[in-house]
């Protein structure tokens, strides 16, 4: 008895429920960059180290889906050209914000360094160091 290949068993509705669910999690993720985005340009920085956890994960589902979507519609060529479309387009998106985190840690190193030489500055001025001579004070008591 022939076993016949899950394509021909189940039609292509396995095929097309994959790729929607294929196409939700890429609007989803592409939504989840445009938000990071948006909050980078506005400088709000504060959670980035969840932010790249968070697209990290998604893009391993989505990797998951992609690897399943392809693997079921091998001969739906436009099918696949469609996904390669889009992944594209997400990942041109990382870069984007890839690049806009790597300007923002720039201008933060910038700004430590101005604070470190304004702190350099001031410790100059402290009677402390032994750069300044201290003031003597003369006892009224005799």
């Amino acid at each position: 008895m022939k076993m016949s290949a899950p394509n021909e068993v189940m039609g292509d509705a396995p095929v097309h429920g994959l790729l929607e669910e294929f196409l939700r999690a890429a609007d989803d993720f592409g939504a989840m960059q445009q938000e990071h985005r948006d909050a980078l340009l506005a400088g709000e920085c504060k959670d980035l180290l969840s932010w790249r956890q968070g697209r990290e994960q998604a893009f391993r589902g989505l990797a998951r889906m992609l690897e399943m979507v392809v693997t079921w519609g091998q001969d739906d060529h436009g099918c696949v050209v469609r996904v390669r479309e889009i992944m594209a387009k997400l990942l041109a998106e990382e870069d984007v914000l890839r690049k806009l985190i790597l300007a923002h840690q720039l201008k933060l190193k910038e700004q430590l360094q101005a604070m470190r030489k304004g702190k350099e500055a001031l410790q100059g001025y402290n009677i402390n160091k032994g750069l300044v001579p201290r003031p003597r004070y003369l006892s009224s008591r005799m």
